[in-house]
């Protein structure tokens, strides 16, 4: 569990210094939004992204990453990154900002 509450509070960190980054706790993750929508949250060891359907593809092709599986429901622009540690966190922060940026043109 620590290294999970570590993962988170790097992210927290991160993200919490972007000025249209809003970071809210629910439950056990920490949900980040931009202009009210959410672009990515934590689960556990792992981080959750909303990214462009190419971006999403990409990644599972070279399995950086997996679909998100809400119930029975395959989430098409959804994907999830397991972290090992703190310091992989830190790598994906340029999927953080294609996310954010994803989700900030969205209508």
């Amino acid at each position: 569990m620590k290294g999970q509450k570590d993962i988170e509070s790097v992210l927290v960190a991160m993200l919490a210094k972007v000025p249209s980054v809003v970071v809210t706790q629910k439950l056990n993750s920490a949900n980040f939004t931009v202009k009210k929508k959410v672009f990515a949250f934590t689960s556990g060891d792992r981080i959750v992204l909303k990214l462009p359907p190419d971006t999403v593809r990409n990644l599972v092709k070279v399995k950086a990453a997996s679909m998100l599986v809400m119930g029975k429901r395959t989430m098409k622009e959804w994907v999830v990154i397991h972290l090992k540690n703190p310091s992989d966190a830190k790598k994906q922060s340029g999927l953080l900002k294609e996310a954010m940026i994803f989700v900030s043109s969205k209508a």
